[in-house]
């Protein structure tokens, strides 16, 4: 039978393990070790469950629960967001446990209405708002669009932790449930990771979210979030890793995304990364087609530029440098610098097309310079390439 696991007096971890998982939302989201879907429950006065897990783990998640209760009714579940991988298992449950009063924000509550139809009597909650279960009252904050409308957290002042849901949410999948068993640096790395590729949009809410968090003075010493461990050591750091990513922190770094069939465009690549990683400026290059996307925008996200290049294919640039650029359009990314680079045969148009969408993105451009090679450089344009490669990160050192 599997078990629950006790985080802290009479508060339990009974979520599920999802060891095969390796892509996230779908092929968005490329991860290494699995996930865990977390769902936590309180016994009290009140027995209370936050939220559920994907209705496929259903059984699993009852299987933890049942180990700690029993046959004891549970009398409320908190649905801090309605996204099927935290309430698919809603419905089974209330039919387990029809009696159970459901807690979620005006928003979600509309949203849980439309995927799931019945009205299982939802009672709405908004920030301040409080549930008092016997020796614990839950408060819940709500935190919209961080990173759907309906998003919120709970916090539990007489055991001073927060359920945070997708906020502070990374990809560890392990039985070591808390920080500390992983190391500082693993941590903030998959939570980088996590904010880039699922959070980053919507910095400027976290940022405004935090602040808010920080005028109530509350109490934390341990924050329960949806997806990967329980941060009880590195809460600082972590809060303060949140602060950097949702404000873009940058730092003298600088990213290069192409794609090239007959090389000329990974040449100038890697000409202009050259130039700048030889003057003081970390580079990173990737062939997007190669690349997992997640790899790409956690490296973003702390970079001051971005280098795009894509060749010329029937007079348009390559497609999946089309779909990075949607992409980066779509994570309204603030205070980076960004500039287009590529080759062409017989039509010269791609490279203005990528400064033009990098623009409309928010991004600003480095020069008004137009990279465009036309067919194979040679040793005198890679030259020059990483002549401008120099200037730029000269350039960027200043930024």
């Amino acid at each position: 039978m599997k078990q629950a696991i006790q985080i802290k007096e009479n508060m339990y971890w009974v979520g599920v393990h999802d060891f095969n998982c390796r892509h996230f939302h779908g092929d968005i989201f490329p991860i290494e070790e699995g996930t865990t879907y977390n769902a936590y429950l309180i016994v009290d006065e009140q027995i209370t469950l936050i939220d559920t897990v994907e209705e496929e783990f259903f059984d699993i998640m009852m299987e933890r629960i049942r180990s700690v209760i029993g046959d004891q009714p549970i009398h409320n579940v908190i649905c801090q967001h309605a996204e099927p991988d935290h309430s698919g298992g809603f419905v089974k449950f209330m039919q387990a446990y029809p009696d159970a009063h459901p807690y979620a924000s005006n928003a979600g509550v509309g949203i849980m209405l439309k995927q799931y139809f019945k009205d299982y009597d939802y009672r709405k909650v908004k920030t301040g708002d409080t549930l008092n279960i016997g020796k614990n009252t839950l408060t819940f904050v709500e935190m919209p669009l961080i990173h759907w409308p309906d998003n919120m957290l709970t916090y539990v002042a007489q055991q001073k932790i927060v359920f945070s849901n997708d906020a502070f949410g990374q990809h560890i999948c392990s039985y070591d449930m808390f920080d500390d068993a992983h190391g500082l640096d693993k941590c903030l790395d998959r939570a980088k990771n996590y904010y880039a590729n699922i959070v980053m949009p919507y910095g400027t809410q976290v940022a405004n979210k935090l602040k808010q968090i920080k005028d109530m003075n509350l109490e934390i010493d341990m924050i329960a979030p949806a997806h990967g461990v329980i941060w009880r050591t590195y809460i600082e750091e972590m809060l303060a890793a949140y602060e950097d990513f949702a404000t873009f922190k940058s730092k003298d770094k600088v990213v290069i995304v192409y794609e090239s069939v007959w090389k000329h465009t990974q040449q100038m690549a890697e000409a202009l990364a050259e130039g700048i990683g030889r003057n003081g400026v970390c580079v990173k290059v990737f062939k997007y087609s190669m690349t997992s996307p997640a790899l790409v925008m956690k490296e973003l996200i702390d970079a001051k530029a971005i280098l795009v290049g894509s060749g010329c294919y029937n007079n348009v640039m390559a497609i999946d440098i089309s779909g990075f650029l949607e992409k980066l359009k779509s994570c309204k990314i603030k205070g980076k610098k960004a500039l287009g680079f590529g080759s062409y045969g017989w039509f010269n148009g791609v490279t203005k097309e990528i400064n033009a969408r990098l623009e409309s993105a928010g991004f600003t451009l480095l020069t008004d310079d137009v990279l465009s090679q036309n067919y194979t450089p040679s040793e005198e344009d890679l030259d020059k390439l990483m002549d401008l490669g120099k200037q730029l990160a000269e350039k960027i050192k200043t930024m």
